[in-house]
């Protein structure tokens, strides 16, 4: 039985994204995904119709791990029969909100990586209850509600404690992280990325970069059991309504989403090449001084460009 769904996919550079991938499993005998400029087509064959649901929402979601963000079910035929894509939404995390689609960053870009044993690994780890003595499930859906429509509304510091939560359990289950060091935890994720570049994005948000590292921590006692920490993101924040200082808590969310990212990925046998780490904190770096005006030399060429006409049109505005 051949069942298949095609998405629609944010635009992306073509060269970073278009992509053909195929092979078999255990379980289905042919799987092919084909990427190409705003769409993807995702084909199973597998026993069943169930069978089939089952493993498209498991390759549905490592393209969340991969590129960031649910892609858009548009159609879904089983047998050439159009069926209804409500069955595949129906559970509400997998429509993410559309200001996290935007900013989401392609971390395999078009060498993405999934295949019989990706997806095994992911299976092993993702599904884990309660009945196994276990809070994988929940944790995983977590973080899918966490870049949700559903939470469109939820405030970023409620939003912020939740993902630093997760990246906690994640690095005690799969990172030997402690119990009792939820800041060292923290911190174990982030430095999936490259945390001298995240301490050089804290400083230009005013954040001393000596402290960088453990504001993250400090940040997630303090939302968690609303006690004041002198050294949280919070501190930083002298008037929590301007959208200039709502970018320290941002930035941070952004950038442990990332780091939380290439961790699960690591976890299943996904590599993401140290570029890709590079390229994805240059270009928080380069938002950062874009967006608070800073007199600091963009790193990446569109965002030099972009910066190139901002000072040409504040010169003319002087005159």
């Amino acid at each position: 039985m051949i069942s298949m769904v095609i998405f629609e996919i944010k635009s992306n550079v073509r060269t970073w994204s278009d992509q053909v991938i195929s092979f078999s499993t255990k379980e289905m005998k042919n799987v092919s995904i084909n990427i190409k400029d705003t769409k993807c087509e995702l084909s199973v064959e597998g026993n069943n119709e169930n069978d089939n649901l089952r493993n498209i929402i498991v390759i549905w979601e490592l393209l969340v791990w991969e590129d960031g963000y649910f892609y858009k079910p548009i159609n879904y035929f089983v047998e050439d029969k159009e069926k209804s894509v409500g069955t595949l939404l129906s559970i509400n995390c997998r429509i993410t909100d559309k200001k996290w689609i935007s900013s989401a960053v392609l971390l395999c870009r078009g060498q993405r990586q999934i295949n019989e044993n990706i997806i095994d690994n992911y299976k092993k780890i993702r599904y884990l209850d309660r009945k196994e003595q276990s809070m994988n499930a929940s944790m995983f859906s977590s973080f899918f509600y966490l870049i949700s429509e559903s939470y469109a509304d939820i405030n970023l510091e409620h939003r912020l404690v939740l993902l630093m939560h997760i990246c906690d359990g994640f690095a005690i289950e799969y990172y030997n992280g402690s119990k009792q060091n939820n800041s060292g935890n923290i911190n174990i994720i982030l430095k999936k990325i490259n945390s001298v570049k995240y301490k050089q994005g804290a400083s230009l948000l005013g954040i001393d970069s000596t402290k960088a590292m453990n504001a993250l921590g400090e940040t997630r006692n303090e939302l968690t059991h609303y006690k004041y920490k002198e050294n949280s993101l919070g501190s930083y924040i002298s008037n929590s309504d301007t959208e200039t200082d709502n970018m320290v808590n941002l930035y941070a969310f952004y950038v442990l989403v990332i780091a939380l990212r290439i961790a699960v990925l690591e976890v299943i046998g996904v590599n993401v090449s140290d570029n890709i780490k590079n390229y994805v904190m240059d270009e928080h770096l380069d938002w950062i001084k874009l967006e608070k005006h800073i007199d600091e030399e963009c790193v990446l060429p569109m965002n030099v460009f972009r910066q190139m006409v901002e000072k040409l049109q504040n010169q003319e505005q002087k005159f």
